[in-house]
């Protein structure tokens, strides 16, 4: 079916083309399918209206009316798509959600508190808690049968164990592409309440979440529970504008917003017209293209899962159930800690180092397959050579 959209028009010689740092930083050397960028064209509705920004030559600094813009438009569609009320005053404007989890654990804990998170874990979770001097209390998903799921029980007692202050969730779940239910959110938010945790929500995927799945905001569990997260949001990743910095830190309490804001403005940074004037115009008018891509990202989701069934030497494969990100265990094939380091070298083809999500990314690599079909056809051989060659030579 024609979706009207050419989601596929740039071939890799385009891409190597490209100034980003995905195809950049290995240059033409190995196809990139590492950082969370896709390889689409922008929605549209995004173009034309930072087109209207230069047609008019509108790049000064922006005005209030813009931050709160784009404060109405997030507020809109988390009630609208997430079934999650946030007052747009509680809302604040910030360049990214990196910058934002830096700035929550500065506000809601004290050097040497504990942080806890799932692991394996998006890598700048154990970078601000290193470099903001708190204690990282890592709890790992356990292997299911069909996908990684949360053991309550192991993540309680990390918890209470380490004193925790804060919890740092991703969700859905990057590495894993896991999008977590009601029953597991509410699981976890039953021991965030119980130990007087905040909840520090990373929802930048929410967006991508693939059909057949649901995504469940953190803060629409119920009021006791929005009242102690931060929800952290962007059009960045779902719409493909990550360069233009803009996303949004939604506090389920005025009191959690006031001790976020503590931090002086000028030190937290500014957005430019550019980013906010892309996040209103994704958000309210570009959902025609996203469907588009959510469906072609099922399309090669499901082509990964069939190279994973015929070529990962046996070892399961959870199918991402949201996100453009595909979790890959190498052990079977002896390439030591960092596949991904293999892979480069042998393939040409460019995956996230496993090592990078915590201890337990050994052996593993990240795939990232928002890219053309033929693009992605392409890697997905390289890799499977690749495996095939070196399993023989070993024999």
């Amino acid at each position: 079916m024609s979706t009207g959209f050419d989601l596929e028009r740039y071939s890799r010689a385009d891409l190597e083309r490209r100034s980003g740092t995905k195809w950049r930083r290995h240059g033409g050397s190995a196809i990139g399918a590492w950082v969370a960028d896709m390889d689409y064209p922008v929605a549209p509705e995004v173009t034309s209206a930072i087109r209207a920004l230069l047609d008019a030559d509108d790049l000064g600094y922006p005005d209030q009316s813009l931050d709160a813009g784009v404060r109405d438009a997030f507020s809109e569609r988390a009630h609208k798509r997430y079934a999650m009320v946030v007052d747009p005053s509680d809302v604040v404007v910030v360049s990214d959600v990196v910058q934002a989890i830096y700035l929550s654990l500065f506000a809601f804990t004290e050097p040497g508190d504990g942080v806890a998170f799932l692991t394996p874990a998006y890598p700048p979770f154990f970078g601000a808690v290193a470099e903001t001097g708190r204690t990282a209390l890592c709890c790992p998903l356990v292997r299911g049968v069909s996908r990684y799921e949360v053991d309550l029980d192991a993540l309680g007692s990390v918890v209470r164990e380490g004193r925790a202050r804060a919890l740092l969730l991703c969700n859905p779940h990057n590495p894993t592409g896991r999008s977590f239910s009601r029953a597991e959110l509410d699981g976890i938010a039953a021991i965030a309440l119980d130990a007087g945790l905040v909840i520090v929500s990373d929802e930048i995927h929410a967006d991508l979440t693939l059909p057949g799945a649901a995504h469940v905001a953190v803060a629409s569990l119920g009021p006791e529970v929005a009242r102690r997260t931060v929800t952290l949001f962007s059009a960045s990743k779902a719409f493909n504008v990550a360069g233009l910095r803009c996303a949004v830190a939604a506090f389920g309490d005025p009191e959690l917003r006031e001790r976020f804001e503590r931090f002086p403005a000028h030190g937290r940074g500014s957005v430019s017209v550019t980013g906010m004037v892309a996040a209103v115009a994704a958000w309210e008018r570009a959902d025609r293209w996203l469907d588009a891509v959510l469906a072609l990202l099922a399309d090669n989701r499901d082509l990964v899962s069939d190279f994973a069934a015929g070529h990962l030497g046996g070892a399961p494969f959870a199918a991402p159930e949201a996100t453009y990100l595909a979790w890959l265990d190498l052990r079977a094939y002896d390439l030591g800690e960092d596949p991904a380091a293999w892979l480069r070298t042998h393939a040409r083809v460019a995956l996230s180092p496993g090592p990078d999500f915590g201890t337990e990314g050994r052996g593993h690599a990240r795939l990232n397959f928002a890219t053309s079909r033929s693009v992605l056809e392409e890697m997905l051989d390289r890799i499977a050579s690749a495996l095939a060659h070196g399993r023989s030579a070993s024999v």
